[in-house]
Order: structure tokens, then C-alpha cells, then sequence
């Protein structure tokens, strides 16, 4: 029996032996390097959906909101990076259009103007972050050199990876999409145009090409029309008026925005804001009374004046100036409003007879 203990006591030895020996042949590469599915540049093309922008946004407005995008690439291909810790693999995001130049009013709160592409469509820009693995979040992610990874950037490695290696096929980003001029009518498209690329360290030439694809489209309507014009407030005695400040009964009107073109999934919001402005002599009473407007130089009646109400017929709309009433939805959009007299003089002074007033709007998608 001892032959045979000493005999299994040596094959287990042996077996050890295979093992340091198979760890030695798998040692850290300390590089990165193409995977199984071959070289060549690959090509990342994020999409980003259809986005809706409101016509009248601010330049420097988000259009939509910041997305996050996982996108595989084109051809296939993998870039596998090892390191032990003791080399420095690097990487590099680099612009392939020139970034935006001087300052645009709101972007500064997402990203430097630097870090801002020109896309294919005027008016349209497109800031990059990347995520895993440039983010540093990990042992196998390579780590901004100044902390942060919006594009453009450089990145380094030098630490241990350990058991799991950087395999890189997919594109992780953050997008954020800012008005950067005016924008068409009508729907625009990406067009795939690169945008930027990347490079690591030990790879010839251009690791992966980024692009975008999606449309933008601006949220507006088409045309509209007022319920009534001119608004009807009634016949009222002047034993009615009891003093400055009285009001009469709020008279409903409507305007209705026809041929809208809005995101119903309601990610991408637009609101119809109006402005009120005076017209044929009409202008908001000195001192200023909230939503309240005078009556034309014509009319009879004075001492009183008109006030513009929102919908639920109490709240003031404020004149000259741009006023946010409803969320564009697609077809008709309906903005409710209300009229009413509104004594502005002691009753003593009052004078009756015809009381007419008068406003143009101004309608605007923000």
C-alpha cells in the first residue's frame, strides 16, 4: 500500500507543477490589442430617437434632455486592454470637428464650450461624458487624466486588473443635445458624420469612430384662431361699478393652436406662451394693475378698464410680456382665457356708454 500512496502523492505533485507552469504562459499582456473578431476601426453610431425642440428655445437650451446611450459597435470587434500595474496603458478621445468657439448663453452648465460638437445640423450641438471604462469606476477602467470625461480627453491605466480584463465593444455615454443657433423647419436628421474618436495606446491609428444618428424636430404650431373677436363682456348699469377694484363677471374665450407638432410621449415638452400687447390705443393701465388694460381712445364709457384672466377665470395674465399657458400636444391645442370689466376709477367719475378695448398676441413655443 505505501508504493502506491508515495505514486498518488507524486501525481498530485505533478499536477501543481502543470498548474504554476499553464500561469506563466497566461502572464498580464500589459497592452492593449484586438480581440477575436479582427482589426479595424469600429464604428459606434448612437441614436438618439427622435427630439423634440420647442421653435422658440434659447440658444443654448438643452434640446430634450441628456441621454444615456449603450451602443454595440458596427463591425463586430472587441479591443481587450490587461495590466499588471506595472506599465501605463493610455487613451485618448479626440475631436474630429472643430469644437464650438467663444461663450453660448446656458451651456456653461453642461460642459465647457470647448466640449461642444458641431453636429450636421445647424444649430444643433452635441456634448459627450463617457462612461465605463473611461470613467476610472473601476479596476479595469481607465482613469481621466483630469478627472473628468467629457470628450475631448486623455485617460491612463497603471493599476493591477486582476482576474477581469477591460473588454471593450460597446459605447457607454452620456449626450446631452444644445441649441447652438437657429434650426429649420421641418424634421432634421444626423447623419452619422463622426463626430469623435478614440485611441489607445498600442493600437495603430483610430481604435473607434463615434457618430450620431436620430432626428430633431421643432415643437410649433401651424396656425390659430380666436373663439370670439370681438369678446362680448355684457351690458352693465353703472349702479353695478361699487368702487375701484370691482370686477364683473368673467366672460370665457379661447384661442386654438391647429396643426401642432409636439412629442406626446411628453419627454421632450413645449409650451405655447402668449404676450399681450395693447393695440388701437388699448395699453395697460398707470399704475400698473395686474392684467388690466384700458379702453380705446373711442370709446364712451370711462373709468374702467378690461383685465385678461387665464382659464380658471381668476388668475391675471400679465401683459407685455411672455406669459407660459399650455403644453403643446399634436393636432389642437387649446389655450383658455377670460375677459372682465374692472373699475379703475372712483364711481363718482364713471361715465357710461360704449366700452371697447383691444389687444394683438404674440404666440411663441418654449
Amino acid at each position: 500500500m505505501k508504493p502506491s500512496v508515495r505514486c498518488l502523492t507524486w501525481l498530485f505533485g505533478l499536477a501543481a507543477g502543470c498548474q504554476a507552469h499553464f500561469s506563466v504562459a497566461v502572464a498580464a499582456s500589459n497592452a492593449c490589442e484586438w480581440g477575436p473578431g479582427g482589426s479595424g476601426t469600429m464604428t459606434f453610431l448612437q441614436d438618439m430617437g427622435s427630439v423634440y425642440v420647442p421653435r422658440d428655445a434659447p440658444v443654448g437650451s438643452v434640446i430634450g434632455s441628456r441621454q444615456y446611450k449603450r451602443t454595440a459597435n458596427n463591425e463586430g470587434r472587441s479591443i481587450i486592454c490587461d495590466n499588471d500595474g506595472s506599465v501605463r496603458l493610455t487613451f485618448a478621445a479626440q475631436t474630429s470637428v472643430p469644437p464650438a468657439q467663444g461663450t453660448l448663453p446656458g451651456a456653461a452648465a453642461h460642459g465647457a464650450v470647448h466640449s461642444l460638437l458641431p453636429t450636421n445640423i445647424p444649430g444643433v450641438g452635441a456634448s459627450f461624458v463617457l462612461s465605463f471604462p473611461f470613467d476610472g469606476m473601476a479596476t479595469n477602467s481607465f482613469t481621466p487624466d483630469t478627472g473628468d470625461s467629457t470628450v475631448p480627453f486623455s485617460a491612463h491605466h497603471n493599476r493591477a486588473m486582476g482576474s477581469t480584463l477591460l473588454n471593450f465593444s460597446n459605447l457607454e455615454s452620456y449626450i446631452t443635445l444644445i441649441k447652438t443657433g437657429p434650426i429649420a423647419p421641418g424634421p432634421q436628421t444626423f447623419n452619422g458624420q463622426e463626430l469623435f474618436s478614440g485611441a489607445f495606446s498600442g493600437i495603430a491609428g483610430k481604435s473607434f469612430r463615434v457618430g450620431l444618428a436620430g432626428t430633431v424636430i421643432q415643437a410649433q404650431c401651424g396656425s390659430n384662431r380666436v373663439s370670439a373677436d370681438p369678446v362680448q363682456l355684457g351690458d352693465w348699469d353703472l349702479a353695478d361699478f361699487t368702487g375701484p377694484g370691482h370686477t364683473t363677471t368673467a366672460v370665457p374665450f379661447n384661442i386654438t393652436l391647429s396643426a401642432c407638432v409636439a412629442d406626446d410621449t411628453n419627454t421632450n415638452i413645449a409650451t405655447a406662451n402668449i404676450r399681450f400687447d395693447g393695440s388701437g390705443g388699448s395699453a395697460p393701465v398707470v399704475p400698473a394693475i395686474p392684467g388690466v388694460f384700458s379702453l380705446i381712445p373711442a370709446s364712451a364709457a370711462k373709468g374702467i378698464g378690461i383685465q385678461i384672466l387665464k382659464g380658471d377665470k381668476s388668475t391675471p395674465v400679465e401683459l407685455n410680456t411672455d406669459v407660459p399657458i399650455r403644453q403643446v400636444s399634436t393636432g389642437d391645442t387649446v389655450l383658455d382665457f377670460a375677459a372682465r370689466f374692472y373699475q379703475i376709477a372712483p364711481s363718482a367719475n364713471l361715465v357710461p356708454g360704449e366700452a371697447r378695448g383691444a389687444l394683438h398676441f404674440t404666440l411663441t413655443y418654449k
